[in-house]
């Protein structure tokens, strides 16, 4: 018998999961991006621990909201 046929199913199937795969991660996000009551993420602007400015040094941070505790302090 010939299985020549094989290697090209498997991988024309492997391509067809990760396609099908992207398209319902894409969907989830953008669900994700227009629920206005989703958690941001830590490193957002508008986040819970003001952005990227809790990476910076001490002495060139901007103003961090008060009652979230520093992450890397």
């Amino acid at each position: 018998m010939d299985y020549s046929w094989l290697v090209p199913l498997l991988a024309l199937c492997t391509l067809l999961a990760v396609l099908v795969f992207a398209l319902v991660s894409k969907s989830r996000v953008d669900q994700r991006r227009h629920d206005p009551n989703a958690p941001k993420s830590t490193l957002a602007k508008d986040g819970p621990q003001g952005g990227i400015a809790a990476l910076t040094p001490l002495d060139q941070q901007v103003a961090r909201k008060p009652h979230v505790a520093p992450v890397l302090e």
